[in-house]
C-alpha cells in the first residue's frame, strides 16, 4: 500500500507500512545475505521486463510480478521445491521482506508458484 504526496517537483510515492510492521522490531526478519543481494541487483531494471508476465484479467488479483521473480530467485538460491518455497514464504520474515510481501498479507501457494515456472 502506498500514499502519494505532492511536492514542488510533482508526485512522490511514499511507502506506507502496515500496523504490524510499524509495531514490529525492525531487526526481525533481517538477513545479511539477502540485504547484500538487494544492494547488488538493480531490481527496478527487471520490473519492466517481468510486468507483462500476468495481467490478472480474470480470477484472483495476481501477485506483483517482481515479487514472484524474487521468490523464484530465492527458490533457486536455497534449492527449494514449490511446497518448500510456499512454506519458507510463510515462515521466514526475511523471505517475505526480500520479495516485498506485506507481513500482514498473503503469499503465493505452491500451485501459484508452480504455474509461474
Amino acid at each position: 500500500m502506498s500514499d502519494s504526496l505532492c511536492g514542488q517537483e510533482g508526485m512522490v510515492m511514499v511507502e506506507q507500512r502496515s500496523l504490524v510492521e510499524a509495531l514490529m522490531d525492525p531487526r526481525l526478519g533481517s538477513n545479511a545475505k539477502l540485504s547484500g543481494i538487494e544492494r547488488l541487483i538493480d531490481w527496478s531494471r527487471l520490473e519492466p521486463l517481468v510486468s507483462p508476465l500476468r495481467q490478472g484479467r480474470t480470477g484472483r488479483p495476481p501477485y506483483a510480478p517482481l515479487a514472484m521473480v524474487k521468490a523464484l530467485y530465492l527458490q533457486a538460491l536455497y534449492d527449494l521445491s514449490d511446497p518448500g518455497l510456499e512454506e519458507a514464504l510463510l515462515d521466514r520474515l526475511s523471505f517475505r521482506r526480500f520479495c516485498g510481501f506485506a507481513l500482514d498479507g498473503g503469499t503465493p501457494d505452491e500451485t501459484t508458484l508452480c504455474r509461474l515456472t
